[in-house]
């Protein structure tokens, strides 16, 4: 009986560590132009992620729902496949009560309707019911995101616009379990885009916050609240001037909910922070990042994970806002912030093309899991089309290396530009207020080193030959940054 006790003991202990180490950073490239738009986890510790996939190069999309299992590797799909019909699935939460799930989409079967749908599915990707909304072939409209209410109602904010006209617009929709529905709609027709949706349970309300026009000295975001009949009950502008309509819209707790946007301070400086509101009174804020030389995004769709004692934040840095295709990496920044709403932790991933996140969320075995589209600028020959990325991390926010568990593949400093000519930037994540840099050749011969201070410290490079340099960041005793820089 000892022997078999201790064997479980063993076995359990496995498991244990197995799950503590699926943490991984993987991009998945097809053919076509696929996108993950959000996830959810399985009972058994899988995933299910919904988006759309482009069924032949330059053609429409269909809705698509992909399973991987803990380390990431597909084990289903399912798809929407029609040659006429253009679909897509948008967000995916678990049903409440229930190992089913909800998807929100869209699917356009003829040029007469549009559909508003939420599809019931099982683990197993099969489709039960569905609570659908038509309207007619002048109107679209795409969920962006939905709130189910007990399985009684859906909540569904969405993007809409009408054929007659070129400038989207907002809508909310409440679908019913019978799928009898509310539909509201601005009767101004403005140019104003959907951010997220929030349930206050204080108040027994919803609010809603999208990107417009800025109306004298007012930001350009605004804060609505309905009741659950789709009747407005107050409307509120942020004080800070967010300007773009790319932000993290979330509930933080039962009394606050929180922003998180770029703006530019009056010193010409980019600035990504993070306001917390209780009734639409600001209670606090922080920055995440402060730089002139690089901006940094909120993610887009959901970005703001609040957990008990601590909440993380993913972001993009050294995004261009210019372009659609940059050519210059991007690099996901996820921020912790402590229970005094603090920022207290930094790590960067990717910097090997642009990455877009869309979603995060926290998982059974104590991790945090991200996903989106990725880009890459450098691929031959050159392809504008975006695959989905999966970034799995501890609760440390780290990915840990099986072979070496201690061993972290996050940076917390990042080398740019990359390539560069007559300098290179170190930027330190906010843990560390110095360290120290060293450069190699590609032979290991030693070349340059350099103590770093503050957040962002330039290096002087003009007496470096062209070619490859390899370089090895240390603070606090470890290596915190390391890879390739090419100089031009």
């Amino acid at each position: 009986m000892t022997n078999r006790l201790l064997i479980v003991a063993i076995l359990l202990l496995l498991s244990n560590v197995s799950k503590s180490q699926s943490t991984f950073l993987k991009t998945y490239q097809s053919p076509e132009y696929d996108s993950f738009y959000s996830v959810a986890e399985t009972s058994d510790n899988e995933y299910i992620f919904c988006g759309s996939k482009e069924k032949s190069p330059g053609a429409n999309f269909n809705a698509y729902l992909t399973k991987v299992d803990i380390s990431g590797e597909p084990v289903g799909e399912y798809s929407l496949n029609s040659v006429e019909t253009e679909s897509g699935f948008t967000f995916i939460r678990k049903a409440t009560g229930s190992s089913n799930f909800y998807v929100s989409g869209y699917e356009n079967p003829d040029d007469s309707m549009n559909y508003t749908k939420i599809w019931e599915i099982d683990e197993d990707l099969s489709i039960g019911s569905v609570y659908y909304v038509g309207f007619n072939d002048t109107l679209i409209n795409t969920p962006v995101n939905f709130i189910n209410l007990g399985d009684s109602a859906f909540y569904v904010l969405s993007n809409t616009w009408y054929s007659t006209k070129t400038s989207p617009d907002i809508s909310l929709l409440k679908i019913n379990s019978d799928s009898t529905y509310l539909f509201y709609e601005s009767s101004q027709r403005a140019l104003r885009w959907p951010s997220g949706i929030i349930f206050d349970s204080l108040t027994n309300s919803l609010k809603i916050a999208y990107f417009g026009n800025q109306v004298k000295d007012r930001s350009p975001v605004t804060i609505t609240t309905f009741d659950l009949d789709l009747n407005i009950t107050d409307s509120f502008h942020p004080e800070v001037d967010i300007q773009n309509l790319n932000y993290g819209f979330s509930m933080l707790n039962d009394t606050s909910w929180v922003i998180v946007a770029y703006t530019q301070k009056m010193t010409g400086d980019n600035c990504l922070f993070a306001a917390k509101y209780h009734n639409n009174s600001l209670l606090d804020s922080l920055e995440l990042h402060n730089n002139h030389d690089t901006i940094t995004y909120s993610g887009f769709g959901q970005s703001v994970l609040p957990l008990d004692t601590c909440t993380w934040i993913v972001g993009i840095y050294n995004i261009d806002p210019r372009t659609l295709w940059q050519s210059d990496p991007t690099w996901i920044q996820l921020s912790k912030l402590n229970a005094d709403f603090e920022l207290t932790d930094q790590f960067y991933y990717g910097g090997d093309g642009s990455y877009n996140p869309f979603d995060i969320i926290s998982t059974t075995d104590g991790g945090i899991l991200m996903t989106g589209n990725y880009y890459n600028p450098n691929a031959v020959p050159l392809v504008h089309q975006r695959d989905p990325f999966i970034l799995k991390v501890n609760s440390d926010g780290l990915i840990v290396n099986i072979d070496n568990p201690p061993q972290p593949v996050a940076q917390e400093a990042i080398v740019l530009p990359n390539p560069g000519s007559e300098f290179l930037q170190v930027k330190l994540a906010i843990q560390h207020k110095s360290a120290h840099i060293q450069l190699y050749d590609i032979n290991g011969r030693f070349v340059l080193e350099s103590d770093l201070i503050g957040d962002l410290h330039k290096v002087s490079t003009n007496n470096l030959g062209t070619g490859t340099y390899i370089y090895r960041i240390t603070a606090s005793n470890r290596v915190i940054g390391s890879g390739k820089w090419i100089k031009q």
